[in-house]
């Protein structure tokens, strides 16, 4: 009777640990939904933090560029960000259609999550301001012809 009660003692405590890491870990993972523009204005506020865009992915010479069709770089105001796929991205019909597009050289509407990043210093070859790191392509289609960097 007595390791009986202490058996249970013992699981209902790893239970009361356990389940609050879990909720908690899973409330961490969530990406801030964010405005491209608000982000490449106040990078600050957003470096590190793992956040949800809509955006434009542009394929380039050397890399993928994310930008908003609604922000246009100005010489005061870089507002280039280095997209960074991760591994097996094409695997996902999502990443399947993404891919076809960047192939042929067109732009992508897209809504990802992902990490950003504003360093002090550039990213990628094309020395972009910002990186974004991409953890999950929810959506993607052809973005408008009128869409350009």
């Amino acid at each position: 009777m007595m390791n009986r009660s202490r058996s249970l003692l013992v699981r209902s405590l790893m239970l009361a640990v356990i389940l609050p890491a879990t909720a908690s870990a899973q409330r961490r993972l969530e990406p801030l939904a964010a405005n491209l523009c608000e982000v490449v204005a106040s990078p600050d506020g957003y470096n590190g933090k793992m956040l949800s865009l809509e955006g434009i992915l542009l394929p380039g010479e050397h890399s993928v560029l994310l930008y908003s069709s609604s922000c246009k770089p100005k010489e005061s105001f870089d507002v280039g960000i280095q997209a960074v796929f991760p591994p097996h991205w094409v695997s996902s019909p999502n990443g399947k259609e993404l891919r076809k597009l960047l192939h042929r050289g067109k732009s992508a509407s897209v809504k990802l999550a992902g990490t950003f990043e504003s360093g002090t210093g550039r990213y990628g070859p094309d020395a972009a301001q910002f990186r974004f790191t991409i953890s999950e392509i929810s959506s993607v289609k052809k973005a408008p012809q009128d869409a350009h960097f």
